[in-house]
């Protein structure tokens, strides 16, 4: 999603909020994690897709494309063009879903693996949020959030990672900008403090955006995105003793699901443990 702007402002309430967690410090898991999102730079470009893009709320609609990743400027871009079966002269040609309606997108469902790349670790804290499930998988949820000045594009999110407990692959991330994180934050302390408030007294309305990606398909024992799903809801919460106090809505979902893989190059499930297990170091493919 282009045009996100962070501040540090929201960090400093960011961090507070999240205070009750416990910092995964030094935890050799993070080493691994660095691997895996590694094998993810080193394999965007031997791939293609088709991302189909839902969206439902003041508009509906669908729209398709043949979704690739290409070097631009020495760094990897996602690149969506029209599939198949569109004139022979637009075939090839870049496009923008924000070109053709689409009212909110997940730029590169890549985007949350790099964010535990050797590099980008420095720029964020991390959290042990202990063991779960996710796609059938057992799992282990790590918190990330930013640290020091926040970058658009390198540490501007906030969310969890679901890890599988077996391979160390990415299972499911949940996240959101770091201002939406800290209405919720805000939003959990009213509900918490609603019943000692009178029965008239409501909130000012939440509009909170949350994006989910699962990384659901699978090539020699590497996980690639399956599915994006962004949801806006509008929200409040009201006063008294209530069985539920919040009242919330969705005003926009959007769902972005990835099918017919072609793999043009991948690495064997071997070399994948290999580099995983920290036996190999990855070699970035031209």
């Amino acid at each position: 999603m282009a045009g996100i702007r962070r501040s540090a402002a929201v960090l400093a309430v960011l961090v507070a909020g999240s205070a009750l967690v416990t910092p995964q410090a030094g935890d050799s898991r993070l080493a691994t994690y660095a691997r895996v999102a590694s094998l993810y730079h080193d394999t965007a470009l031997g791939f293609a897709c088709r991302e189909t893009i839902t969206y439902r709320g003041p508009t509906t609609g669908r729209i398709g494309f043949a979704y690739i990743f290409v070097h631009e400027n020495g760094r990897l871009h996602d690149y969506r063009t029209w599939s198949s079966g569109t004139l022979a002269a637009d075939r090839g040609k870049e496009v923008d879903p924000a070109t053709y309606h689409v009212p909110r997108f997940l730029a590169s469902a890549y985007l949350f693996p790099f964010v535990f790349r050797e590099d980008r670790q420095p720029l964020h804290a991390f959290y042990n949020l202990g063991e779960d499930e996710a796609l059938g998988r057992r799992a282990l949820k790590v918190g990330f959030q930013p640290k020091g000045a926040i970058k658009v594009g390198e540490n501007d999110w906030v969310g969890t990672a679901w890890f599988d407990l077996e391979t160390s692959q990415f299972l499911k991330v949940q996240a959101w900008s770091p201002a939406d994180w800290d209405k919720r934050a805000t939003r959990e302390q009213e509900i918490a403090a609603a019943p000692s408030k009178g029965h008239s007294w409501e909130s000012d309305p939440y509009e909170i955006e949350t994006v989910e990606v699962e990384y659901g398909v699978v090539k020699n024992g590497m996980r690639f995105p399956s599915k994006v799903t962004i949801v806006q809801t509008r929200s409040k919460v009201h006063g008294g003793e209530r069985d539920d106090p919040l009242s919330e809505y969705e005003i926009l979902r959007v769902t972005q699901e990835y099918s017919d893989y072609e793999f043009f190059s991948v690495r064997s499930s071997e070399e994948i443990r290999r580099i995983v297990s920290g036996d190999a170091a990855p070699k970035t493919r031209k």
